[in-house]
């Protein structure tokens, strides 16, 4: 069964005849003879489909072309007569803001988005906005340049953004996050209401959950290393000598693959049951750092078997994976990490064993989310 869905698209209109699960991707590209909208992950991650729908900048490639009936569509192709987009097109070109190019379509569609919200966005704004978008051939220079140069000209001439961002931070845009997961099973742990935000340039989580479990009990896991490492999804220790240590982190979000490799140091303090964990790793082959402190608690839960566990994780992510520096999108990935911390701690105290380590995965993340939604209903 197929639908027939209206479009302006560059201005003209344009109809379609598309099953329901048909994407605006591929009625841009394949119906319309629009290839200027690239594709790559198809996972919504890259930003390389990125058009403008209605004003704003939507993922063509995750975008159902059903949803989209009547509104209207500027593809790279389009956008005439418009100002701004020639200024950026023309900056591009002057600050070599573009290689290959085959970012350059969405990239230019986001860049027309931070120039109509922002009156004067400095580099630090701008990089964030544009951490969707992923360039492997530019270093993001000249195009965090081109699109100063634009808002500086607007800024000369007295212009003001066309539909300015509200008031507050700019690194906090609202999307739309994953609600936390329920338990899966009891007696699972409980994970509290997420708590993300930017702080001084670095990327700020805060939890807080319950083990049912004695305090001394679950202190004794955390405080160790070698017993805590293994409820981590995805992470294996390597070695611990003294206070430092070497391990790895294998992560898996769609088309992006990364094993962090790297080290660090670690202490506890037996009095108060609060700890804290600094270290660094380096993706050799995807090019990107990380670099984080996390700081863990542990206290009386409600009554002498439980505990409450308070964590709070600060990290800076630079190369291709940097658009996890974007507390909206962090909130859904922790919460679903932390509840499988969570259980696993809750096995291993109870005398079992963590779950088998196994690569984090977007698609097993929202299924995940999918099912406690469904649950719910």
């Amino acid at each position: 069964m197929s639908d027939t869905i209206r479009l302006t698209v560059n201005g003209e209109d344009c109809t379609a005849t598309v099953p329901p699960r048909a994407q605006l991707a591929e009625v841009l590209r394949d119906h319309l003879d629009l290839t200027g909208t690239h594709l790559a992950c198809e996972q919504g991650v890259c930003g390389a489909c990125t058009v403008m729908m209605n004003g704003k900048p939507v993922r063509s490639c995750i975008t159902y072309a059903h949803a989209c009936d009547g509104a209207v569509i500027e593809t790279i192709e389009g956008h005439r007569g418009d100002p701004v987009m020639d200024r950026l097109r023309d900056a591009f070109s002057r600050h070599h803001a573009l290689q290959c190019g085959f970012c350059t379509p969405g990239m230019l569609a986001t860049a027309r988005d931070i120039v109509a919200r922002f009156d004067d966005p400095d580099e630090a704004t701008i990089r964030h906005e544009l951490s969707g978008n992923l360039c492997r051939c530019t270093g993001y220079v000249g195009i965090v340049a081109a699109i100063r140069d634009v808002a500086g000209q607007r800024r000369t001439e007295g212009g003001r953004a066309e539909r300015p961002a509200p008031a507050i931070p700019a690194r906090s845009r609202s999307f739309t996050r994953f609600d936390p997961l329920p338990p899966e099973a009891t007696p699972a742990p409980a994970a509290a209401a997420a708590r993300v935000s930017d702080e001084g340039g670095a990327t700020v989580v805060r939890r807080d959950f319950t083990l049912n479990h004695p305090p001394e009990t679950v202190w004794a896991l955390f405080r160790d290393p070698r017993s805590v490492a293994p409820c981590i999804p995805g992470a294996t220790l390597e070695s611990v000598d003294g206070d430092r240590f070497q391990g790895s982190v294998e992560i898996r979000f769609g088309p992006i693959r990364a094993r962090f490799g790297g080290h660090g140091t670690f202490r506890n303090d037996d009095t108060t049951r609060e700890g804290a964990i600094s270290g660094q790793g380096d993706d050799k082959l995807g090019k990107s750092r990380v670099r984080g402190d996390l700081g863990y608690a542990i206290a009386p839960g409600t009554d002498a078997a439980t505990s409450q566990v308070r964590v709070e994780l600060r990290f800076g992510i630079e190369g291709m994976l940097a658009q996890f520096n974007r507390p909206e999108l962090v909130a859904g990935f922790v919460d679903y990490i932390l509840a499988q911390f969570a259980a696993n701690c809750d096995a291993v105290l109870a005398g079992g064993a963590a779950a088998p380590a196994r690569r984090l995965s977007v698609f097993a993340m929202l299924w995940a989310v999918l099912k406690a939604r469904l649950k719910g209903r």
